[in-house]
């Protein structure tokens, strides 16, 4: 359930980023990009690989990936400051999209540390992206 929630959220971003504010190459890109995103969840058809496993190995892929990609984004924001490029409403709804996966995986049964760890620091990442910007868009420009 929650690779669903998340997933339909981040699809819905992808979307709405690739109609609305991305160009017909960044649209090719994004949807090649979304397409090799999907193609590890073809191992889930594979009648030969436990299912549970596969989702789980391929959770601490997705953690690995994921902190390779925002890292060092993360730490370029902190020490050069500049922001033109980062989008407050992505960020934002990243945010609610790891809030929502924390809260779905934080209500099952038994939660996975992998998906936990994950959401987590979707939503450290984020916040922080999130507060360099609104900080240094607010800051008056030195002279």
């Amino acid at each position: 359930l929650p690779f669903i929630v998340t997933g339909a959220l981040s699809g819905l971003i992808l979307y709405f980023f690739a109609r609305f504010n991305a160009a017909k190459r960044e649209r090719v890109q994004l949807v090649t990009m979304l397409g090799f995103s999907l193609l590890p969840f073809s191992l889930l058809l594979n009648s030969s690989l436990d299912t549970a496993t596969v989702l789980s190995a391929l959770t601490y892929v997705g953690l690995v990936m994921s902190s390779v990609r925002v890292m060092p984004q993360t730490y370029k924001t902190l020490r050069t400051g500049n922001v033109s490029n980062l989008s407050a409403r992505y960020f934002s709804l990243q945010f609610i999209a790891g809030i929502c996966g924390l809260v779905v995986e934080l209500t099952t049964v038994a939660p996975s540390t992998a998906h936990l760890l994950m959401f987590i620091m979707l939503l450290l990442t984020n916040a922080v992206q999130f507060g360099c910007m609104q900080y240094y868009r607010m800051r008056p420009v030195m002279a």
